[in-house]
């Protein structure tokens, strides 16, 4: 999970993995990505460093923080095109003065438009796809310097957008929009987990967006943290009304985080107090340092048909990885026709888990290892498919197995980068 060498001194954001590249290019114009890519021999693209394991890693890094061409809207497409190192919260800013707004978000508005595309990176809501089901288009550069520019209109499209960055140098993103709409966030307290496994379709489906918070601490005996739900004001996703109590849960009466114990002043304001999309869909406030950073983060997600077994089977082999866990959060996301997507033709179920990482609470070397192993093993039957910018157990998942156009992608990536320049260790691990 760490890996203590660096050539550049460079870290991802949680602290976990020190990249290994022996050169981070910085460059400002689209003649020098050119370049570069034409140069390169092994080189992925790094972008706000929210990934856990070296997925981004190569021999040369590109940094296109400095590369930034003009952010442009259409309101005829209904589009945005943004450089593709902005941020989703920058994202909303240049929405804000036409009244537009993206459909969903993920609980960090601090990451990237092209990482999170890449690995399919997502908010929550059964209605709801990922992040990259919004994508309309793209602009990338191939080994061989040139620009392509691709939208919904070009073959196999489905299978570009969640490229797992191995497809070429993606300069920017186009994206679909919604009129802008405003969300109120409650938090409620102490549902049983019991309820939750035995109501868990409804639960999800209780508003636009809905999150349930627990450590699996106790949990046979039934305990849970916190579920947080978030209500379109228009009422246009037919929510479950607001009330002192959801499902005899009782509503939270000051701020919370996830993570029990720690200040909720970083996460987006509660309380049933209106405000807009982008400042209540993701957990995490803009201008303060997201979650909390010495960490490191999985995810697995199966169909929601398997949502309550997957839920008691992880409540079962509960000591075998709670000792290892900050919080663990359920969620859903809807279904798509992306080919890597771990959504694709799948309404799914979500169970997120943050973990202490092995240098904290104690924990011996391998610790880690162990508890993402047990929850694997636990959520076994189910078929599930790892977040791919998260920490998995690559000996214990197959991608073949998981995805039915698995062959169609590896062929495209072999056609469209003949000599691997943009594929790397964490490629040959999970895909051979």
């Amino acid at each position: 999970m760490t890996d203590a060498a660096s050539a550049t001194g460079e870290q991802n954001w949680a602290g976990n993995y020190a990249y290994r590249a022996s050169q981070i290019h910085r460059p400002t114009t689209i003649d020098e990505i050119a370049a570069i890519a034409q140069s390169a021999t092994s080189i992925r693209v790094l972008g706000s460093r929210h990934s856990f394991t070296d997925i981004v890693d190569a021999d040369e890094l590109i940094d296109l923080s400095c590369y930034q061409p003009k952010t442009h809207f259409d309101a005829d497409a209904q589009t945005i095109t943004v450089p593709a190192s902005t941020t989703y919260g920058d994202v909303a800013q240049s929405l804000a003065p036409y009244g537009m707004a993206l459909r969903n978000l993920a609980s960090l508005p601090h990451i990237s438009v092209a990482g999170s595309v890449a690995t399919a990176t997502h908010g929550s809501g059964i209605g709801n796809g990922n992040l990259a089901t919004s994508v309309a288009g793209f602009e990338y550069v191939n080994t061989a310097g040139e620009i392509i520019s691709v939208d919904r209109s070009t073959p196999d499209f489905d299978g570009l957008v969640v490229s797992l960055g191995a497809l070429g140098i993606v300069t920017a993103v186009s994206l679909g929009v919604v009129f802008d709409y405003q969300i109120e966030q409650h938090v409620y307290e102490d549902l049983p987990l019991d309820v939750v496994g035995d109501q868990l379709a409804m639960i999800l489906g209780a508003a636009y967006s809905v999150s349930v918070f627990t450590t699996f601490a106790g949990s046979l005996d039934g305990q849970v943290g916190q579920v947080w739900i978030k209500r379109r004001t228009d009422g246009s996703d037919r929510s479950m009304d607001a009330g002192a109590t959801f499902l005899d849960a009782p509503a939270a009466t000051m701020q919370h985080h996830p993570i029990p114990g720690v200040d909720g002043s970083t996460c987006t304001a509660q309380l049933g107090v209106p405000g807009p999309w982008a400042d209540r869909l993701p957990h995490f406030r803009m201008g303060f340092t997201p979650s909390a950073g010495n960490e490191v983060q999985s995810e697995f997600f199966v169909g929601s048909v398997d949502g309550p077994l997957a839920l008691e089977a992880l409540r079962n082999a509960a000591d075998d990885f709670a000792d290892r866990l900050m919080v663990s959060e359920v969620r859903a996301v809807a279904a798509d026709e992306l080919w890597m997507s771990p959504q694709y033709r799948r309404p799914s179920v979500a169970f997120h888990f943050t973990w202490h990482p092995d240098s904290e609470a104690g924990g011996a070397a391998g610790d880690l290892v162990r508890a993402v192993a047990a929850v694997q093993e636990a959520l076994g039957p189910f078929a599930p498919r790892p977040h791919w910018g998260k920490v998995f157990d690559a000996d214990g998942f197959s991608a073949r197995d998981s995805y039915e156009m698995f062959d169609d992608f590896i062929d495209m990536a072999q056609r469209l980068d003949p000599h691997g320049v943009f594929r790397n260790d964490w490629w040959a691990r999970h895909f051979g």
